[in-house]
């Protein structure tokens, strides 16, 4: 169910179950394996704007559906009354509630088994044709998309304790690839990135940062932010620090000969040097407004 919609048998054959209903119907159901629907709810969900009596006998054809797409050896995983249809949890497993016990579980290795395991959108391309069914779908969607968020947080912060680096960027990439509007996000990568001595990817990603939240916010950053920047631009130019990430990746090993001195002998920064801060203010309206203005006075 996540990064797509597919159904297979206890052999690993994909089930041919074409009707949207149908397939909506079994998504609905995996998610809540081991639960019991009303029939009612179900009907009303699928069938919102049909006659409610048209809607049951709806559902009751999309359950046959169901049960002639069943390999013969799976179709007691489908159980269904006059009143209630679920589907038996001890019959069926479902990437979505492995993730969720994954989650469950709180290592290092389960979270990170959890993040592997989330490869998409829940339900990707399914269509139901229901509005109340895409309705439902957007509200899962969304709470899951929490979830994996919390479970990348999590991961990031017990890799820190660990003291693996690289197990806590990923977990922070994968955190702001679910929102990259997480502005303490941002600023724990690029705390991250700096502890790696990767300064110039720490600084970038401010800049990332600053650029997702005008685009989904319409905000600049917070002064915290703002004064981590600062405090990386002080500790990079300070001594010619090096990106030693950048290194580490193009294979760097021992400096050649004579590498020590050039350092020694290269001219010291620039102390000269300051920051400079331009404000811009946008008056909004205002090219409205200067028509009936003085030229002078607009000016």
């Amino acid at each position: 169910m996540l990064g797509g919609c597919e159904f297979r048998g206890p052999s690993g054959r994909p089930i041919a179950l074409t009707a949207r209903k149908a397939r909506a119907l079994l998504g609905y159901l995996a998610l809540h394996a081991g639960v019991a629907q009303g029939r009612e709810q179900l009907a009303a969900l699928l069938w919102e704007d049909t006659d409610p009596e048209l809607a049951r006998s709806s559902l009751r054809q999309a359950l046959s559906a169901l049960r002639r797409a069943l390999p013969r050896e799976s179709t007691q995983a489908l159980v269904a009354d006059a009143l209630q249809v679920r589907l038996d949890a001890a019959l069926v497993d479902v990437d979505c509630l492995r993730l969720r016990q994954l989650d469950a579980e709180g290592s290092a290795a389960s979270l990170a088994a959890a993040m592997e395991l989330a490869g998409g959108e829940l339900l990707a391309g399914l269509d139901a044709r229901s509005g109340a069914f895409d309705e439902w779908l957007r509200r899962e969607r969304l709470a899951l998309r929490r979830e994996l968020a919390g479970m990348a947080r999590r991961l990031a912060v017990l890799q820190r304790e660990f003291g693996d680096g690289t197990g806590e960027i990923a977990a922070l990439e994968r955190l702001l690839a679910l929102d990259p509007a997480d502005e303490s996000a941002h600023r724990e990568l690029m705390q991250a990135y700096a502890r790696a001595g990767r300064y110039t990817e720490a600084l970038r990603q401010y800049q990332a940062c600053r650029i997702a939240l005008r685009r989904d916010l319409d905000v600049a950053p917070e002064p915290a932010t703002e004064n981590l920047y600062r405090e990386l631009m002080r500790r990079r130019r300070a001594g010619g620090i090096e990106d030693t990430g950048a290194a580490e990746r193009a294979g760097a090993g021992a400096p050649p000969p004579g590498a020590a001195e050039a350092v020694a002998a290269a001219p010291a920064p620039d102390r000269s040097l300051r920051e400079a801060v331009v404000l811009v203010a946008r008056l909004h309206g205002f090219k409205d407004a200067q028509a009936a203005l003085d030229p002078e006075g607009a000016r």
